[in-house]
């Protein structure tokens, strides 16, 4: 009796193909090469999301034309300027002749607004994100795989160079209270600084969207089929990684604060003085190192097997392939990468086709959905905000920065756990309980956030609910909006699926980012009941329409939308 053929959808194989499943596990290469991509493009990215939420202080009064260290709004930025700066804002009367201590109140009619100008700098970051996400698939067409996250390291290295040169051409460091000749020094290059800050964010939000499609890509491609979920789930656990990382070194005790350090140096047998200030600035540059780094180290990797298929390059692929798995054995996977990418050749993989095409629509409809709701779920209101959040619930001094540090922490914690569990338990399970909890840890989070303005006490709860909101979304919305695109597509359109899908998460980024100051300003704690209705909304979508894709066949997760 013959074999019937092994069909997937409209892709048919021959009649002896088998799937291979060589039960590869670790190797140093393998090690290596997804340590230096995660390293050099998702924990930079972890830490430019996380680094920012700690320097809001010095940065919105810096942005706004009031750079002098005490120039400080009130709470936790005062708190800071006093110790580290020596400010005294209980009798400053007689410092006060050009407002050095004070920085100017907002009208009421104008806080909305100027909630939004201030939150530019992270809104340029998730633009960036945006564009980078959506171009993701022409580097990876166009480049290999190794230059196409070249390139997006080389962004993050031009963005740390830029966010250098803005305080040392727009500063403000002075002792006492500085005169009005001084102040228009100070502000002469104001606004080519604030420029240079916006394209920083910008570039290193283009990185960061890039490296959601390349740098998991590449993992994908150099991964044992088996262990491509857990491979590619290491891009979310540096990310993670990254925001601690980000949120420690921003703390006032390292290089969150304005500190001036005397440096003697020898130069010409003569002692000189230079004057080093630990601030914001290099607390946000400092990460390019690992980008630089990056752009030596990338080279020492293996090019893509698949890649190098596609570029009917079958020797080179078998080299790479050896190096990778360590052992000759390559033979029959070497195969199955030719016969899957023979068949997509002969696709149409155009993203007109993707959008409009019926096999296509719920595949890519879900996991649209899947990456909008890991947005808006709040999930970057705690990291982006945080500071303020906290000081506004009750969290005074630093405490602050021991709340923003545990969100940090448990985000660590939890996301170590979901690398078992996504292997353990299904994609759907993962997704659809945990965001259950979610809508609920919402509603209280709403309740707690409006009484504490009666029970201080209370403060501690609304953090207590939030570090349980960071649990449930750190074990399924965190990693697999980053898997699910990959099982539910064939190969040859999951660059343009996972285009699309970074696109729309950047871009429901971007209007959290646009929206939530203002929100919060109008709503208070009740803007938290957005979220609720959108994470309502995917639920019943995901509910219906998503599967289960954990070791299925692309015909048996097909075959539930039929």
């Amino acid at each position: 009796m013959p074999v019937r053929p092994l069909t997937i959808s409209s892709i048919i194989f021959p009649e002896h193909f088998r799937f291979v499943n060589n039960h590869q596990k670790w190797t140093s290469t393998l090690i290596w090469s997804t340590l230096v991509v995660t390293f050099s493009t998702s924990f930079v990215m972890g830490v430019n999301i996380g680094g920012p939420n700690v320097y809001n202080a010095f940065i919105v009064p810096w942005t706004r034309g009031y750079p002098f260290p005490c120039q400080k709004d009130a709470g936790v930025a005062q708190w800071v300027a006093g110790v580290w700066w020596n400010c005294n804002y209980d009798n400053v009367s007689h410092m006060n002749k050009t407002g050095y201590y004070y920085l100017p109140e907002v009208p009421t009619n104008r806080e909305p607004i100027q909630r939004l100008i201030d939150a530019m700098h992270t809104i340029c970051f998730v633009l960036g994100g945006t564009i980078g996400g959506f171009t993701g698939q022409y580097w990876y067409i166009f480049l290999t795989r190794r230059n196409a996250i070249f390139v997006s390291m080389i962004f993050q290295v031009v963005a740390s160079i830029l966010m250098i040169i803005t305080l040392e051409i727009y500063y403000g460091y002075t002792d006492g209270d500085p005169d009005l000749l001084t102040i228009v020094r100070t502000l002469r290059n104001k606004n080519v600084a604030v420029a240079l800050l916006y394209i920083s964010r910008l570039l290193s939000g283009w990185s960061a969207g890039m490296c959601c499609v390349v740098s998991t890509i590449y993992l994908t491609d150099i991964s044992p089929r088996p262990m491509r979920g857990k491979i590619v789930t290491f891009h979310q656990l540096f990310i993670v990684i990254g925001l601690l990382v980000g949120q420690i070194v921003g703390l006032p005790w390292l290089l969150g604060r304005h500190k001036r350090v005397l440096i003697l140096i020898i130069f010409l047998n003569e002692i000189l003085p230079l004057n080093v200030f630990s601030t914001w600035n290099w607390g946000m540059s400092w990460i390019g190192l690992f980008s630089l780094a990056g752009c030596v180290l990338i080279w020492t990797l293996p090019e893509s097997p698949r890649w190098l298929v596609q570029d009917h390059q079958r020797d080179a692929a078998a080299r790479s392939l050896r190096t990778l798995r360590q052992n000759n054995l390559i033979e029959a996977e070497l195969d199955e990468i030719e016969r899957q990418e023979a068949t997509a050749a002969m696709q149409d993989k155009s993203i007109y086709c993707m959008c409009f095409s019926p096999r296509f629509r719920w595949p890519l409809l879900t996991s649209i959905t899947l990456n909008a709701v890991q947005q808006f779920s709040g999930i970057n209101s705690v990291f982006f905000y945080s500071s303020t959040t906290f000081s506004e619930i009750g969290f005074v001094e630093d405490k602050v920065y021991w709340g923003i540090l545990s969100t940090g922490i448990i985000n660590l914690i939890a996301t170590i756990g979901a690398l078992k569990l996504v292997e353990s338990f299904g994609r759907r399970s993962l997704i659809l309980y945990p965001l259950v909890m979610i809508i609920f840890v919402m509603i209280l989070l709403c309740v707690f956030i409006e009484m504490h303005k009666q029970n201080y006490r209370l403060a501690i709860v609304a953090l207590s609910l939030t570090l349980v909101f960071i649990v449930l979304f750190a074990i399924g919305l965190g990693p697999i909006p980053y898997i699910y695109p990959n099982e539910v597509f064939t190969i040859d359109m999951r660059p343009a699926a996972l285009s699309i899908s970074m696109f729309a998460s950047w871009l429901c980024n971007t209007l959290i980012t646009l929206f939530f100051q203002t929100l919060r300003t109008v709503f208070q704690g009740f803007v938290f009941l957005f979220f609720c209705v959108f994470c309502s909304l995917a639920l019943w979508l995901l509910w219906f329409k998503m599967p289960e894709t954990k070791r299925k066949t692309l015909t048996e997760i097909e075959a539930f939308w039929q």
